[in-house]
C-alpha cells in the first residue's frame, strides 16, 4: 500500500499505520464489484430481523444441560412464560435479601419452598388428582423429569400449566412484596386456573379445551395423545 505523506508518520502513528498495512495485506478488493456487508449467521448474506429474532431465541431459551428437556412450548406465550423459565431455571430472577432476618432468599424458595408457593403447588396438583407434590426440587419440577403423563401432547400440556403456574407465582408474589397487594392460595389457585386456560387454549391449535372439565377433571388431559 502506497501512500503519499505531506510528513512522514513517527512514533505510535507509525507503529498503528504499520499494524494496519499488516490487516489490509490479506484483504482481497474487487474493483468490478461495489462494496458491500454480508452477515455471516446467514446462507444467503442477508441479515434479516425474522433470522436475527429466531437466532435470539434459540440462544435465549436453549438447554443449559444434556438432561434438560427444550425451553420450548408453544402452548405459552413466548415471552412472558419461555423467558420466564429459562431465567428461573438459570437463578436469574431478582430476589429481596432480607438482611433483618440474616436469610438470602432463592429463587427456589420464592417460587416453590416457602408455605405460600408451596401451598400453591399442592393445590395445583390436587387439582389436577395427583396429589400433593412429591419431594422433588424446583428445578426437576420445570424440567419435567418426573413425567405424570403417558402421551406428548399430554406432556407438553402438563409443562405449560406448570411454568404458568410458577409465572403467577411470581407476578403475585412481586405485587405482595412491593406493591402490598393481598394474595393467598385459595386466590391463587382460581387465577392458575383462568389464566392458564386462556394461555393454552388460544394456542392449542386443532385441540379444543372444554372449561367444564378443565376445572372439574383436567386430569383426562394427561393421557390425551
Amino acid at each position: 500500500m502506497k501512500c503519499c505523506w505531506s510528513r512522514e508518520p513517527f512514533g505510535r502513528t507509525s507503529g498503528e499505520l504499520n499494524n494496519l498495512r499488516q490487516l489490509l495485506s490479506t484483504v482481497s478488493v474487487n474493483s468490478r464489484e461495489k462494496d458491500s456487508w454480508r452477515w455471516s449467521l446467514s446462507s444467503n448474506g442477508q441479515l434479516t430481523l425474522k433470522k436475527l429474532a429466531a437466532i435470539l431465541d434459540e440462544q435465549m431459551l436453549r438447554p443449559f444441560t444434556s438432561q434438560q428437556c427444550t425451553l420450548r412450548n408453544s402452548l405459552v406465550p413466548k415471552k412472558k412464560i419461555e423467558i420466564f423459565t429459562w431465567r428461573a431455571l438459570k437463578k436469574r430472577l431478582p430476589v429481596r435479601i432480607e438482611l433483618d432476618k440474616r436469610e438470602l432468599e432463592s429463587v427456589d424458595h420464592a417460587l416453590f419452598q416457602c408455605k405460600l408457593a408451596r401451598d400453591i403447588w399442592d393445590r395445583v396438583f390436587n387439582w389436577w388428582g395427583l396429589g400433593n407434590v412429591s419431594n422433588i426440587s424446583f428445578s426437576e419440577l420445570l424440567n419435567d423429569n418426573v413425567n405424570h403423563s403417558s402421551s406428548l401432547h399430554g406432556k407438553k400440556l402438563w409443562q405449560a400449566l406448570k411454568w404458568s403456574c410458577a409465572y403467577l407465582i411470581w407476578s403475585n408474589r412481586n405485587n405482595l412484596v412491593f406493591k402490598g397487594k393481598t394474595w393467598n392460595a385459595p386466590v391463587a389457585l382460581n387465577e392458575i386456573q383462568i389464566r392458564s386456560f386462556d394461555w393454552i387454549s388460544n394456542r392449542a391449535r386443532g385441540r379444543k379445551l372444554d372449561w367444564c372439565t378443565w376445572i372439574s377433571n383436567p386430569n383426562i388431559y394427561l393421557n390425551t395423545p
